[in-house]
């Protein structure tokens, strides 16, 4: 999974899946990868095509002013340097730089004297107001105010200049890298692009190695309907669920015999007296008593967190579990047998099923920011690999092209690396590692590197005449 994103960019990964391919589940590997650029974070901004020339025009104001605020810190940081001061730290440039906001602008859009209306007057915003990108033929006039200000933006190409960069560097890296493709629909209007390798969508027929992109850019009112979406979706799912689990249950107790012992609620049934069995009817029925069912997995969805930013982790469990649960159910009771009733059971759990691994499949809007949101999906043989490598290194070059990458300002400015500074991370048992091999060492003292000193006697030396021991010297 490292390899298709690496450095800066790591960050950007929303869902990245491995799983085997389900006709060839042996040889075939089917990859998801969701990738998410901010829009703070991409080099040129981008626009949805029906966004209005006014807001176009408000942030142009925008820049132009943080612009103005940034030199003036920068200015004020070299009088600081040259009257021996310290530096500003990095709160402290963002303190600057909100005191100096009212120094552009203000709240107040009636005045047109309001500083708000310093770089653009207040008369230019009000023509156009609510004026997009298309114009009625009727209304159309060259010669009216607001007409000359849109040609003016649209000579700009401030509306389209992100969203065709991202298109023309993801095509243009395909291209270079053979990595062919066959369909490319770019709906420009509703900035989204569909690249395919080839134009089929049956899997069957389909070859082994292939890819699928889908790039759109995402503002913060498409991300909103798009949870509503998606929980109205998970909602219908546990209802399906649910009512499969009830049917179940109820064609399982229909087939006992009448007295019968077959499991736990039968011998309760008989042992247990009419006011316990009262009891516990109307707990089961309290909604606040404490949640039961035979998974054994309960939902936690009642946070604040949880109820902003739905994951749904643990219905997705439950939910998944309780379709196991139902298939066990069905072959204990009928083992290798297959009544009607099984095969409409087995064929609606089995539907349900497919459909709801294809449901969690995809990427959860609730964890999508606006930005440009990246989805790839790459079928690669196991062994091979080669759509898989050829991916990586486009993605790469494209997230380098179009992406500014994530800075952490608090890290950049943290001085102390403990990895490279911190001397007691370099442990050795030794006072001094040897910096070649031992072998080598001990070869070169041998072979008489270092100088011989003095001199040695090689004369045989003569025998001291003495009483003979019988022993020969050997």
């Amino acid at each position: 999974m490292g390899a298709f994103i690496r450095g800066e960019n790591a960050y950007a990964i929303i869902k990245c899946v491995f799983k085997d391919n389900i006709l060839r589940p042996k040889y075939v590997y089917d990859v998801k990868l969701s990738i998410n650029v901010l829009d703070s974070e991409l080099v040129s901004p981008m626009y949805h095509y029906q966004v209005t020339v006014e807001s176009l025009l408000k942030d142009a104001i925008q820049k132009h002013i943080q612009e103005l605020i940034d030199r003036q810190i920068q200015q004020l940081k070299d009088e600081l340097v040259d009257q021996g001061k310290s530096e500003l730290s990095g709160s402290e440039v963002m303190f600057e730089k909100i005191k100096r906001i009212e120094n552009f602008t203000d709240d107040d859009k009636e005045d047109e004297k309001s500083r708000r209306y310093t770089i653009l007057a207040k008369k230019f915003l009000d023509k156009i107001e609510g004026l997009r990108a298309e114009i009625d033929i009727e209304e159309y006039d060259p010669l009216n105010v607001r007409e000359n200000i849109k040609y003016i933006i649209d000579s700009e190409n401030i509306r389209n200049r992100g969203y065709n960069t991202a298109i023309n560097a993801l095509t243009s890296i395909l291209d270079t890298s053979k990595l062919g493709y066959q369909v490319c629909d770019n709906m420009k209007n509703a900035r989204t692009c569909l690249i395919r390798e080839y134009e089929e969508m049956d899997n069957s027929v389909l070859p082994d190695e292939r890819y699928a992109i889908r790039i759109a850019y995402y503002d913060q009112n498409q991300l909103r309907e798009e949870k509503k979406e998606y929980d109205r979706q998970m909602e219908t799912f546990t209802k399906e669920i649910l009512r499969v689990w009830d049917v179940v249950h109820a064609h399982y107790e229909s087939k006992k015999r009448f007295r019968s012992l077959r499991d736990f609620d039968d011998l309760c049934g008989r042992l247990m007296t009419k006011d316990w069995r009262r009891q516990k009817t109307e707990e089961d029925s309290d909604p606040n008593s404490v949640l039961w069912s035979e998974i054994g997995e309960t939902y936690n969805e009642n946070t604040f967190v949880e109820k902003n930013n739905r994951t749904y982790e643990d219905r997705i469990l439950n939910l998944k579990n309780k379709i196991k649960y139902l298939k066990d159910i069905l072959q204990k009771m009928h083992g290798y047998q297959n009544p009607i009733e099984r095969v409409i059971l087995d064929e609606r759990l089995s539907f349900i099923e497919k459909r709801f691994n294809e449901f969690t499949y995809r990427i959860n809007p609730h964890h999508i920011q606006p930005g440009l949101v990246l989805d790839v999906n790459v079928t690669t043989i196991k062994r091979k690999q080669y759509m898989l490598k050829g991916m990586a290194n486009v993605l790469n070059e494209f997230l380098y092209g179009i992406s500014k990458g994530f800075q952490d300002a608090a890290f950049a400015s943290f001085k102390r690396r403990r990895s490279t500074v911190r001397t007691d991370i370099e442990q050795s048992f030794g006072t001094e590692e040897l910096k070649e091999d031992i072998f080598e060492a001990a070869y070169k003292t041998a072979s008489g590197e270092s100088e011989v000193k003095g001199s040695v006697d090689l004369s045989p030396k003569s025998k001291p005449r003495g009483k003979a021991s019988g022993l020969k010297e050997l």
